[in-house]
């Protein structure tokens, strides 16, 4: 069967067609992200939705005056995509080291003992939330156009009513945004409407990108700490195994085995010579503890590297969160349906883009934790005392938590998903009394 190979391939295409690097899969050994016209259409893509439309994001809510509603709105955009540039500066400057962690994860660790079955379900895995939140995101941004339609044919019915000299309202977009052209007329206004659809496309798949391709390399990380954990409580059964067929080659085994463990290893003994048996035991436990130590720095420079995301995430989704929270009680006091419906849709959305960072990344801990487990149901007992030492120091380093960190400032795990949520509620509790 052929091995699973291509595990971000959804992630790659999604950051090649968004400007964000042309990323190649590690066994292309290449690392070159901009060739040719690509880097012109990174800049170019980049200057025109990140530069030029997050930009009118944030203007928006500091230009002219603004009810209550749509400032809200408008903040939580400009919170959740300007802080996405210090995730933008990572890809950009630090995509060698975060191609080098994808190569460690794909190549590097199949080297040594993998189990393709459980690679292929995190692939499946890390495909299907992936797929899920990016329709989510879809469902949000198509139900606030929605909105906005049904808003503009509100107020084209309301125009119709009024004369010449009335004073007409303003015409207004589906998502609050600063346009600094005249967009009343129906012909500027559709042409207006599709750019802003499309710029809310763009940044969102970038968001969503991201956040999910982080997601799917914690994930990743920590199915290897699982699999690395199968290593171990099976390497003395393995070498058994190894020993026995070649036993069996000579028919020595075969004559004398009644398919007993103990005189199975009784034969083994007899055939082989301890240093022997010894050395080969030796020889599967240095490879798992050579695994052990490339997993452990690897998600030690994936930590350093993206620490800043992080913190980043942990920012943006608190503030977001608690603005979000805002607008959502405001539409349902105010039994305004279907905006409800679209600050619902943007509220789960963050609280999602937090959790599977937290969530994986606790998955991560407690994977690492469970090595040390792994050492003591590995049959030491029947292992040479020198061999246990190796054994000892790998469950002491086992022992020690291994986290993903904000900056340093807190940790990345279910703990911190619940801290963001209590401090985001406390802000919201705090706003909507001053609002009272």
């Amino acid at each position: 069967m052929v091995r699973p190979c291509r595990y971000f391939a959804i992630h790659f295409i999604l950051l090649r067609f968004l400007g964000l690097g042309w990323w190649h899969h590690p066994h292309e050994n290449k690392t070159r992200n901009y060739p040719g016209l690509y880097l012109y259409y990174s800049i170019l893509t980049q200057l025109v939705w990140v530069v030029g439309f997050v930009g009118l994001e944030t203007i928006d809510p500091f230009v002219g005056e603004k009810d209550m509603d749509r400032f809200m709105f408008s903040l939580s955009f400009v919170i959740t995509h300007d802080l996405t540039l210090i995730k933008l500066y990572i890809f950009y400057f630090r995509n060698e080291e975060i191609q080098d962690i994808v190569r460690t994860i794909e190549i590097d660790l199949y080297r040594y003992y993998q189990n393709d079955d459980k690679i292929r379900a995190t692939v499946r895995i890390s495909r299907i939330f992936t797929a899920a939140f990016l329709f989510f995101g879809w469902v949000t941004i198509g139900n606030a156009n929605i909105y906005g339609i049904v808003q503009d044919l509100r107020w084209k019915d309301i125009v119709k009513n009024l004369n010449e000299t009335t004073f007409k309202p303003l015409r207004t977009l589906p998502q609050p945004i600063f346009i600094p052209w005249p967009y009343q007329e129906d012909k500027h206004y559709i042409l207006t409407f599709i750019l802003e659809t499309m710029g809310l496309l763009w940044t969102g798949h970038i968001v969503m990108t991201i956040d999910t391709f982080i997601a799917s390399v914690i994930l990743h990380m920590s199915t290897q700490f699982a699999i690395l954990r199968e290593a171990i409580v099976t390497a003395y059964d393995r070498t058994m195994i190894t020993l026995s067929e070649g036993a069996l080659q000579s028919g020595v085994l075969c004559e004398n085995s009644n398919g007993n463990e103990e005189n199975n290893q009784i034969f083994l003994e007899s055939f082989y010579s301890k240093e022997h048996i010894e050395s080969v035991l030796e020889s599967t436990l240095l490879s798992c503890i050579r695994q052990h130590q490339l997993l452990i720095g690897c998600v030690e420079k994936f930590s350093k590297t993206y620490s800043y995301g992080f913190m980043t995430q942990l920012l943006s989704s608190m503030a977001g969160i608690c603005v979000v929270m805002v607008q959502v009680s405001q539409d349902a006091s105010s039994f305004k349906s279907v905006r409800l419906v679209t600050s619902l849709a943007f509220f789960f959305a963050m609280v999602i883009q937090l959790a599977i960072q937290c969530f994986t990344g606790n998955e991560l801990t407690i994977q690492a934790e469970r090595i040390a487990d792994a050492v003591m149901e590995s049959k030491w007992e029947k292992m040479p005392v020198r061999l246990r030492r190796l054994l000892l120091v790998t469950m002491m380093r086992a022992q020690r938590p291994l986290h993903l960190t904000a900056a340093g400032f807190a940790y990345i795990d279910n703990t911190c998903f619940l801290s963001i949520l209590k401090a985001a509620y406390s802000y919201y509790a705090v706003l909507s009394q001053k609002q009272g």
